[in-house]
């Protein structure tokens, strides 16, 4: 395993240090508004499982979950305290900080999701096969952000493709109607969508050509932490255990999804399919021989430079200020 050391973590002119061992339970009841990045999808289903065998409860924490609206809406609602903790893409909590919103990850959960998705019968396999197809994204969706970003890496004609800007959430309706060849896209999100809709799909990650970056994880509001630093802990390690515990009994973790929120259960094939496609981002290159959660320097400076050059990021983040590993099994 790799030497690992503690950090202190600093905001603004205070600094607060998250060490020691986690002996205490969280004092009893503590209550968590939980809030997630989106509408329920399958990578949401272990936060479920944690909530509905009580594994929450168990540690003296009474946690409520509530869907989210994107992760740059979440990100000021977490800033602003009335959520304490939010399931968010690492990009939108990055440029938070920046504007000076306090938050810090306190578990990384998924990285180096993004990809391009094609049709079976007409697979692109490369970001240089784009030359000449037509592409449909929202200009402000992440994933299209960083399609600059592969199409660089890759030495690919930008003008040769023909960009298609569909209104937010309406890119899959054009690829399925073959207005589109390909789209960019999350692989735990949009893959399972599609193949409900009988689409028979090729696709490649963007990680598979140089582009990697870190996605969601669990982001609290910093002040919050320094003062709940046990319910904190708490819950990120209990989160994270859930995650493994989905991997070795992801039907389970669906079933319990859909006890607690009834209405998923006519996209019960789709929310499967997705947290399985979920289980291979857990880890990233830097992270390998460390626990799930554990988040490396290298990964947040890779991802910072990646929204400096391509995403519109005007300054950079001191890496202390976005994240800690002190509440994550080490």
């Amino acid at each position: 395993m790799k030497n690992i050391s503690r950090r202190t973590v600093a905001f603004g002119a205070g600094t607060f240090a998250l060490s020691g061992p986690f002996v205490r339970r969280a004092k009893a009841s503590r209550p968590i508004s939980f809030r997630l990045d989106w509408a329920i999808y399958g990578s949401h289903a272990p936060f479920y499982l944690a909530l509905q065998e009580k594994m929450y409860e168990k540690a003296g924490l009474d946690v409520s979950i509530g869907e989210g609206q994107g992760s740059a809406t979440v990100a000021k609602i977490v800033g602003q305290g009335n959520d304490p903790v939010g399931f968010l893409d690492f990009t939108s909590t990055i440029r938070a900080v920046e504007q000076g919103i306090p938050l810090v990850a306190i578990g990384r959960v998924i990285s180096n999701v993004m990809c391009v998705i094609s049709h079976a019968d007409a697979p692109i396999r490369t970001p240089k096969e784009l030359e000449g197809k037509v592409v449909a994204y929202a200009p402000t969706e992440s994933t299209g952000q960083m399609l600059p970003a592969l199409l660089q890496r890759s030495n690919v004609d930008a003008g040769k493709i023909n960009v298609l800007d569909p209104a937010t959430g309406a890119k899959n309706a054009l690829f399925l109607r073959r207005r589109a060849d390909a789209i960019p896209a999350n692989v735990n999100v949009q893959i399972a969508q599609l193949e409900d809709q009988d689409a028979k799909l090729n696709h490649f990650l963007f990680s598979e050509f140089g582009v990697e970056m870190m996605n969601n994880g669990i982001v609290a509001n910093a002040n919050w932490v320094r003062q709940n630093r046990d319910a904190a802990k708490a819950f990120v390690r209990i989160s994270l255990d859930a995650f493994m515990a989905s991997k070795e009994d992801p039907d389970k973790a669906i079933d319990l999804l859909i006890k607690r929120v009834p209405q998923q259960a006519r996209y019960r094939n789709v929310v499967r399919r997705q947290l399985d496609l979920t289980f291979p981002s857990l880890g990233t290159r830097n992270t390998k021989g460390t626990p799930l959660g554990f988040m490396a320097d290298q990964d947040w400076r890779e991802t910072q430079e990646l929204l400096l050059k391509y995403g519109g990021l005007s300054r950079a983040v001191e890496l202390s200020k976005l994240y800690t590993n002190d509440l994550v099994k080490i």
